[in-house]
């Protein structure tokens, strides 16, 4: 009897001994489990050290791996046993075992203190949902914590001023073919508060307006016009605080935009459509010839000094002046002596001419032009993309060869020479021959082999335009 009153105080002794310590070290009584809880945030699935827990019908969230996943900060002051949480301009502190915490100041009572376990705080799911503003949802069937970020109220559009009016209209060049003008309310600052782009499949440039509207009377428009890019103008908000301008083309191409000085016009300007040439449109047919450079460009000149280029270049050009004036075709030349005309130059004439076509004359190089070299032949350049300069270089090409009689380098297209670059016109450039090769230079220099190219390429520009005529 006595033996078992003693096995049964001493049961009683530990018993409280082991309550007694999980009381000091701050550990629940109430069973814990967090084995099969699973943890979503923001629909991603996290793994954290130490998972959710349900403690006292309350569930539990690891701070530092919902906080920091959610993009906030956790600090933890090891002296205090307190954990301070930042999230956006919200600061919490919670201290462990107390069920008073502080956002921003103010206290708050919480269902459950915050709790260490296996090292890490564990913080009671419905003060974040309460107090933080975050969703916290509990899937049953999978035993799943999800904990997702409030949404942020939309911010009202800040509206500067509305788009009045947009006009599709004919230009007055090339360069400017078809104009669309936009009217605005109020100017625009500067040229960073609209932006421009090019979409494909099928072509069109975009002009946003940033914090514009469109005025109800603004609509649509339709353009028809067979030598325009532009088929259409739509107009529309976009993004909510923007408007967009969309002008649907016909090919793509990069028109000019110009704001206007007092900021309330932005004009945006398309060339010509590659695709459309009509010489005979006004009624009558002109070359624009620019023989390249002039007696005062340094170098361009043979090996031996017998050979300056815009000698050559000058020449033929003349002889092909006087063939195709025989022909009825009007020639204008960029230069009218021989002085070296700057590239710009010889480009605004053309442009600011009734030229049809601009075709440039030269003799080609190779080296440092102070040594014979073996480079040879015959090639001519037109502008990337251009149809009409394509079709042109063609036809000079085939009227040249056989019958030339040096080796055919061929057509070619680029974008890096000045005076095919920057005519609006179709353009070509012609190089006839190295005068860096010492059998062509004597080519080159022969009067007879002059009259035969002149001949040739007024052939091919008349087969060119004779394509045109009805």
């Amino acid at each position: 009897m006595i033996k078992k009153i003693s096995f049964i105080n001493i049961f009683i002794s530990i018993f409280v001994f082991l309550m007694v310590f999980f009381v000091i070290m701050g550990k629940p009584v109430a069973a814990a489990t967090h084995d099969d809880i699973n943890l979503v945030i923001n629909n991603e699935q996290v793994a954290a050290d130490v998972m959710p827990i349900i403690q006292n019908d309350r569930t539990l969230v690891p701070a530092r791996a919902v906080f920091e996943t959610l993009g906030g900060n956790v600090e933890w002051d090891q002296s205090n046993y307190m954990v301070t949480v930042k999230y956006d301009n919200i600061v919490v502190i919670l201290k462990i075992n107390n069920k008073v915490a502080t956002v921003n100041g103010e206290e708050k009572t919480l269902d459950v203190p915050a709790a260490i376990i296996n090292g890490r705080t564990m913080i009671p799911a419905r003060f974040v949902a309460e107090e933080l503003g975050f969703l916290v949802g509990w899937v049953d069937s999978t035993r799943t914590v999800t904990i997702t970020s409030p949404e942020k109220p939309e911010e009202p559009p800040v509206i500067t001023g509305s788009v009045t009016e947009v006009l599709a209209e004919k230009g007055n060049s090339t360069k400017d073919n078809t104009k669309v003008t936009i009217q605005i309310s109020e100017p625009l600052k500067s040229v960073g508060s609209y932006s421009t782009s090019m979409l494909t499949s099928p072509d069109r440039f975009v002009l946003d307006i940033k914090d514009f509207m469109v005025d109800s009377k603004v609509s649509d428009l339709i353009y028809d016009q067979k030598d325009s890019p532009l088929s259409a103008v739509r107009i529309s908000a976009y993004n909510k605080n923007d408007v967009r301008i969309v002008c649907d083309l016909k090919e793509a191409t990069n028109p000019v935009v110009d704001l206007s000085k007092d900021g309330k016009t932005l004009t945006i300007s398309f060339r010509t459509l590659t695709t459309y040439f009509n010489p005979m449109e006004d009624g009558k047919l002109v070359v624009m010839l620019d023989p390249g450079h002039g007696e005062s460009t340094a170098g361009k000149r043979s090996p031996d000094g017998s050979l300056r280029e815009y000698e050559f270049n000058r020449a033929v050009a003349d002889k092909m002046k006087n063939v195709l004036e025989a022909k009825g075709i009007e020639v204008l030349l960029t230069v009218n002596s021989d002085s070296d005309s700057s590239l710009s130059e010889r480009c605004a004439s053309a442009n600011n001419s009734d030229a049809d076509i601009f075709v440039s004359i030269h003799a080609n190089a190779f080296g440092n032009g102070s040594e014979w070299t073996s480079p040879s032949g015959w090639e001519i350049y037109y502008f990337q993309g251009s149809v009409v300069g394509n079709q042109l270089a063609k036809d000079i090409s085939s009227s040249n060869f056989p019958q030339i009689g040096i080796y055919n380098r061929g057509i070619k297209t680029t974008e890096n020479l000045y005076v095919i670059k920057h005519t609006s016109i179709p353009s070509v450039l012609i190089e006839h021959g190295f005068y860096t090769n010492a059998q062509e230079v004597e080519l080159l220099k022969s009067n007879e082999w002059r009259d035969k190219v002149a001949s040739y390429n007024a052939e091919g520009i008349m087969k060119f335009f004779n394509s045109y005529k009805k």
